[in-house]
């Protein structure tokens, strides 16, 4: 692969990767008098084949943004004003300083799936050998770690696709379960119509019919929640037809037959909502298929029960043999641009790098040897992301949190909530690029570095490790994320293993850090990359990378799998009004980029109206009086909002679809409260929900007033 071509003087071209998805397309970015011209996709990008989605190509918008941080910014007298770095270093060690003396747990730290390998590394490292808190935790919870928890309690690993892309080709059955390619993972698509062309079948399994589903042909709009019930159908219906072959000798293959027994038919399409008659036609294909594919995405994920919804399926895969083959099998859609590799070296609350735990006494003991640190002097785990942004202000709770490359006043659950707990923080010292609905909170803003200011590495969906390389110097007196964690270090006088001589030493010690962890990088270095991208483990750097990564024996105590009995809810109340939560093409996470970028924005002028109102079905808004553009008021037990109408007839009638990307709208509404016991994961997905109009509301509250007038 070229890496970079150059001269000494005048224009030269950089080749990196795209700030936004999971996919990690390659582009050449054109580079003249330090500035980023264009860019253009490369044929030679291992994934995508010289693809980009709209929202890469529109990524130079991003760095010339007129709203780019280019200075730090102190709160004073409630005012974000701009200071010199030497001021917002003195303002770091005189707020945190004494937290740290004399109760580190009370600071926190929030990291992001968007952050390269090295400053996950970093980010954990500095949070454990400068802070020595135990609080820190990213915005991954909110994303795959359902699927995570899933894969590594069943097979003891997690790597979301254990194989590579281009296996999907040669699937003959694909079961695309909450997950909406189409629109969130764009360049995927040429992988699902080369199966689809070879004659493979493409289902949509989604309460909505969306761009995803309407190019899979085949769409089954399940009840929001009950994805797990239909795998737990789907199993009972492949053993009633002999069809159980397990991939390998596992631990608790009858107590999942055993359970599959209570889920007939019957049963299953009156929780799924759906025709018995499509769930048994998909059950035959299942059965007939010599390669199926199950792919799950956030739909399936984002419960208070994701990890068991997951599990279901992961079973479904492993009790008919396909668990781990190639172009079938089961594996998870990671979102978020190093969703992989954020989830693997340390930023998670329970974890060290290399994917290690920070529960094992062999893994503390590895990485203190590293860090040049005692064992002992590691935290254990502390609160995982929801729990942490809700004790954040609280009386024996957080008091200061560093949050980097994150939005948790749009992203997380129960927003409201999240964002008075952060308005009660003493300190809120935010390292972001773009002025963020959360570092408009701050009481610092430090500004950061953007995707092509900076080297490092990512890895892809697909356990793909490949290069990210800096094309531009940071604008003003921004820096590089990882040059900042190593100034917050020495500002609280802990600057010992941050004095790095530059990025490369970082780099190195990262690969280093990996060796011997499941996802070991060891192999790995700068100058391999260039040569050529590798699948995670790479243990040594003249072996082979690992294509394939779900083959037994499997990374558990004794080689076998262990299959776990999911634990479902029962299902919702039949005439119960459902809220589900999810993107559109146009837009990326919470936003902060690409509310901002005029590319996509003139793509789509509806932004300020349709593109994020409230979604129901025609049938929905006739049975409630209600038109098209109206303002109407969702209300759940956790917030409010009043949005437009829109109507959407891919929707089922039972529920109600609000895009996540904008503030003071769905995550308003979701529960910060109730989350998933084994992953933490809040109920984006499933959220009982009230639909009344706008003038409802006001008509009450004037006959409120005209009674107490007559009163």
């Amino acid at each position: 692969m070229t890496a970079l071509t150059s001269s000494s003087s005048g224009p030269r071209v950089v080749r990196t990767t795209c700030p936004y998805c999971a996919v990690q397309c390659n582009f050449d970015v054109h580079v003249e008098n330090g500035l980023a011209l264009k860019l253009m996709p490369t044929r030679e990008c291992p994934v995508a084949h010289g693809t980009v989605c709209k929202k890469g190509l529109a990524a130079l918008n991003d760095l010339r943004h007129p709203e780019r941080l280019i200075d730090p910014l102190l709160r004073k007298n409630g005012e974000l004003v701009p200071v010199s770095w030497a001021e917002a270093l003195a303002y770091v060690r005189g707020a945190l300083t004494p937290l740290l003396d004399s109760n580190p747990a009370a600071v926190g730290v929030f990291g992001s799936g968007s952050l390269t390998n090295e400053k996950t590394y970093l980010l954990g490292k500095f949070a454990r050998l400068a802070l020595k808190t135990p609080n820190i935790d990213y915005n991954g919870r909110y994303c795959m770690a359902s699927a995570s928890a899933a894969l590594n309690r069943t097979v003891g690993y997690d790597r979301g696709l254990g194989f590579p892309l281009g296996d999907m080709a040669g699937s003959d059955l694909i079961l695309l379960v909450g997950a909406n390619i189409a629109e969130t993972l764009p360049p995927i698509m040429q992988y699902l119509k080369a199966a689809r062309d070879r004659g493979g079948l493409i289902y949509s399994i989604d309460p909505r019919a969306t761009v995803t589903a309407k190019v899979a042909g085949q769409h089954l709009a399940v009840r929001p929640g009950s994805d797990g019930v239909l795998a737990l159908g789907l199993i009972h219906l492949m053993k009633r037809w002999g069809k159980i072959r397990p991939t390998a000798p596992a631990h608790g293959l009858a107590e999942v037959l055993a359970q599959a027994s209570a889920y007939p038919p019957e049963r299953v399409a009156a929780e799924c909502g759906v025709p018995e008659s499509e769930l048994l036609l998909l059950a035959k294909r299942y059965a007939e298929a010599t390669r199926p594919l199950i792919l799950t995405g956030r739909g399936a994920e984002q419960h208070a029960h994701g990890t068991d919804t997951v599990q279901a399926w992961l079973n479904l895969s492993y009790l008919t043999g396909h668990f781990g083959k190639p172009g079938g099998g089961y594996g998870t859609l990671t979102g978020q641009g190093n969703g992989q590799g954020g989830r693997e070296h340390g930023q998670k609350t329970d974890q060290l790098p290399g994917a290690r735990s920070l529960r094992d006494p062999r893994h503390r003991a590895e990485m203190a040897a590293l860090w040049g640190c005692a064992p002992g002097d590691l935290p254990q785990p502390g609160l995982s992301a929801q729990n942490l942004l809700n004790a954040c202000g609280q009386d024996g709770g957080i008091e200061a949190l560093i949050v980097l490359g994150s939005n948790p006043v749009v992203s997380a659950a129960g927003a409201g909530q999240v964002t008075e707990s952060l308005k009660a923080l003493k300190h809120l010292i935010v390292i972001d690029f773009l002025p963020s609905e959360t570092a408009k909170l701050a009481t610092l803003v430090l500004p950061g570095g953007m995707w092509c200011e900076e080297e490092g590495t990512t890895t892809n969906l697909e356990g793909r490790v490949q290069r990210r390389r800096k094309a531009i110097t940071a604008p003003g007196a921004a820096r590089e994320d990882w040059r900042i964690l190593c100034d917050l270090a020495a500002a609280v006088g802990r600057p010992q293993g941050f004095e790095y001589a530059g990025f490369r030493e970082l780099q190195d010690e990262f690969f280093r850090a990996t060796k011997g962890g499941k996802a070991d990088y060891s192999g790995l270095s700068a100058e391999r990359l260039d040569r050529a991208s590798a699948q995670w483990p790479v243990r040594h750097p003249d072996g082979p990378d690992t294509p394939h990564a779900y083959a037994p024996t499997y990374p558990t105590a004794d080689g076998w799998a262990t299959l776990h009995v999911p634990e479902l809810p029962a299902p919702a109340p039949a005439r119960q009004l459902t809220l589900t939560t999810g993107r559109l093409g146009h837009h990326y996470q919470s936003g902060t980029q690409t509310r901002r970028n005029t590319a996509l924005l003139a793509k789509n002028p509806a932004k300020n109206g349709a593109d994020h109102g409230v979604q129901v079905h025609p049938e929905t808004a006739r049975d409630y009086g209600l038109r098209v553009g109206e303002e109407v008021i969702l209300r759940t037990a956790h917030g409010q909002v009043t949005l437009p109408l829109t109507l959407n007839p891919g929707l089922r009638p039972d529920t109600v679809f609000l895009p996540f990307h904008w503030p003071e709208a769905a995550n308003l509404l979701t529960d910060p409260g109730t989350l998933d016991p084994h992953s933490h994961m809040p109920a984006f997905k499933a959220t009982a929900v009230t639909l009344l109009p706008a003038h409802a509301q006001v008509f009450s509250a004037a006959r409120g007033r005209l009674e107490v007038i007559l009163g």
